[in-house]
């Protein structure tokens, strides 16, 4: 049983049991309630009398410290049941409500959880978000799970700004681990490939719309095109816009269907009209544009023609369930409504659950990985959006024979999307 090597300090604790009794598939994050370096969180674990430890600690400056090596289980967390499974992580915090840590600490906390879970073969960290689920449930042996020190006493440890970022600690830690894109267990991305067809939008939309307007229904394939060209969910667009626009309705709206404005961009208060565009697929780009701003820190593929895109603290709501702000750990969001990501989440997966327009059914069986696997008329439109990066593939890192992207995973809706755009010369400008 190994230690981290990115420790910088090391002063052991005899306040240890030693070995512990437990294979390790737990780590438990700490915050100290002070900013203070590795040598003060040695100091104090120094003492018999403090009757206290942790495996490791971080520094105000991101530095770590080891005070029990990882063979021996520390006293922690008021649980010789967690502490006998768990690497215990003391982190540098404030002193006051929420508790929360530097950039650097965060960082480190993380960099740290990798270490970890790649030394002990795990692909993943897990975070439930229930005391009572974590505790009975057993991890996959690649699984190493979160727990939380206030589940075990009467404490407020970790405090809430951490507590609240459980989920985005697991995340980030899987995406390292796995080279991906951060995921965690029962939460919607909104970076990713839509699952939803044309033929699931258009035939969900006239079911709750009977008079939609046909240039709506002609205008959906765009939400899967220009959600495919940054790599964000057009169905999750989609749904929003169905939540924004009333099913494109526009009762009740601050929006109406001329200002080609279907997710409120711009309505910031009472009685703003928002912002307009000159083409339904501008302003749906303009849309998916916004999206990603808060989806991930990804360079735009394309020209940016979101007027609010630099407004946007970039990665700040990687899931559709932190799109409102009541419910995103860092209180940032897309809208102030209570429930605001859950709303767009019930819509898909009504639309998921709708029959696809007949003409659509088809269509929905294969989906293409290989550029060669294409049909021959839609190969070089491909070819010029994989090399000029408006798309790529879905991150297995997969190659085909010419070393482009073999994970595409484009279905014949997008790809005859792609190359209408194409022809109408929309794919010369490179990005």
């Amino acid at each position: 049983m190994s230690n981290s090597p990115l420790v910088s300090y090391t002063k052991i604790s005899p306040n240890r049991t030693s070995p512990r009794n437990q294979p390790i598939d737990r780590i438990t994050p700490h915050c100290v309630v002070g900013q203070c370096s590795v040598e003060t969180l040695g100091a104090i674990f120094a003492p018999t009398s403090k009757q206290a430890s942790s495996n490791y600690g971080i520094g105000y400056d991101g530095r770590v410290g080891m005070y029990c090596e990882e063979k021996d289980r520390s006293w922690c967390t008021s649980s010789s049941a967690n502490d006998n499974r768990a690497i215990t992580i003391e982190c540098a915090s404030d002193a006051t409500a929420p508790y929360a840590f530097r950039d650097a600490v965060y960082e480190s906390l993380i960099n740290l959880c990798v270490d970890i879970c790649n030394r002990y073969g795990k692909k993943k960290l897990l975070w439930l978000g229930d005391k009572d689920k974590t505790l009975t449930y057993t991890p996959a042996a690649d699984e190493m799970v979160l727990t939380a020190h206030r589940w075990f006493a009467n404490k407020g440890c970790p405090g809430d700004w951490l507590y609240q970022r459980e989920a985005d600690l697991a995340a980030k830690v899987t995406a390292k681990l796995t080279g991906g894109a951060a995921t965690v267990e029962g939460y919607t991305t909104i970076t990713g490939t839509a699952k939803a067809t044309v033929g699931h939008l258009t035939a969900y939309i006239k079911a709750k719309n009977p008079n939609v307007p046909q240039s709506v229904l002609d205008m959906a394939s765009l939400y899967l095109s220009e959600g495919a060209a940054e790599g964000i969910r057009g169905d999750v667009a989609f749904a929003q816009s169905c939540l924004e626009t009333g099913n494109f309705a526009f009762a009740g709206s601050a929006v109406t269907l001329d200002q080609n404005n279907f997710c409120g961009m711009g309505v910031t208060a009472n009685g703003l009209k928002g912002n307009s565009f000159p083409t339904a697929q501008v302003g749906i780009r303009a849309q998916i544009q916004h999206l990603k701003a808060y989806a991930n820190t990804e360079p735009l593929k394309g020209e940016c023609v979101d007027p609010r895109f630099q407004y946007v603290t970039r990665g700040c709501a990687e899931f559709v369930e932190w799109l409102g702000q009541q419910e995103n750990p860092n209180g940032k969001g897309w809208a102030t409504g209570a429930g605001y990501g859950e709303k767009i989440l019930s819509i898909l997966k009504a639309i998921l659950a709708t029959k696809p327009d007949e003409e659509m059914e088809e269509e929905t069986v294969t989906r293409y990985n290989k550029i060669s696997d294409m049909p021959s008329y839609a190969q070089p439109t491909i070819i010029k959006m994989v090399d000029g990066g408006f798309i790529g593939g879905c991150g297995t890192g997969a190659k085909d024979e010419n070393n482009r992207p073999a994970d595409l995973d484009l279905s014949m809706d997008m790809i005859r999307v792609f190359v209408t755009n194409d022809r109408a010369g929309l794919y010369e400008k490179t990005p």
